[in-house]
């Protein structure tokens, strides 16, 4: 809402009275939004940049809250209490260093991950780009960007055991972490990175149904306006109820599999 109140305003003010606009509502249109960037650029830019700052504070607030939520999700029957903000707000503040030093890490390793792919994928096009078409070309991209996607989910799951490990054991040695939660995964292959594949797949099916509506709803009024609006809000609350879940059933597992209690003590 900080960024869209301000794009309201902004779009009528550039806009004016013309009604060639109203054809990016529901469907879009290439000319359309070329000929409205190109006179309207310098004002739509700021409202960019804020929606990026924004993103970026999601992130570090989705960072920020995992101590907090793996306090009030722990299955210990020490830590598990009635929600005080007095114990969920220490556990974001206390773990939110080596939580946030964990997410560089991982971001650095995909970051390789897509280098390599990416090299991988040009090596094998330049190799095969006497003798393909666009069609094998597209099945190359499309081969790599599969198996990217697939190492990107597996560091992803291995980064939210690690994330139990260091709030089990009150643990500040990221790295260490790292490579303990990387054998813990590889160890129950199956039963952590199958619930982890089967979590994110239900997040993708809200994606998707999200996108079937929102292409059901014509926007022409303040009524459906207020529907889509209603709607977005509950898509919101269900990838908060995913984050909650894939956490807790991550702490679950990792409790499972380790078979001793949390070491951590809430301040």
């Amino acid at each position: 809402m900080l960024v869209l109140l301000p794009a309201y305003a902004t779009l009528q003010k550039q806009t004016g009275s013309s009604l060639e606009y109203l054809k990016l509502l529901n469907n879009f249109d290439y000319t359309v939004y070329s000929d409205f960037m190109q006179n309207s650029q310098s004002a739509i830019d700021p409202l960019l940049s804020v929606g990026s700052w924004l993103g970026v504070l999601y992130l570090v607030g989705s960072i920020f809250f995992s101590g907090g939520i793996l306090l009030s999700v722990s299955p210990s029957a020490e830590l598990r209490q009635p929600f005080r903000l007095s114990r969920f707000l220490p556990a974001c503040i206390q773990f939110f260093g080596r939580f946030f030093r964990l997410f560089l890490s991982i971001s650095g390793l995909i970051l390789v991950v897509a280098v390599f792919w990416m090299l991988v994928g040009f090596v094998v096009g330049t190799s095969l780009s006497d003798t393909a078409n666009e069609k094998d070309m597209i099945w190359v991209f499309l081969i790599c960007l599969f198996f990217f996607s697939l190492v990107t989910l597996f560091l992803l799951c291995v980064g939210d055991c690690a994330k139990i490990l260091l709030f089990r054991h009150d643990e500040t040695r990221v790295f260490l972490v790292f490579r303990q939660a990387m054998r813990l995964v590889w160890t129950h292959f199956l039963l952590i990175f199958g619930f982890y594949l089967l979590l994110m797949s239900m997040g993708a099916a809200c994606f998707a149904i999200y996108f079937l509506i929102d292409s059901w709803i014509v926007t022409r009024g303040w009524l459906s306006i207020a529907a889509l609006f209603l709607f977005q809000q509950l898509f919101i609350f269900s990838r908060v109820f995913l984050k909650v879940w894939t956490l807790a059933t991550a702490l679950q597992l990792v409790t499972s599999r380790e078979g001793q209690p949390a070491l951590y003590r809430p301040v």
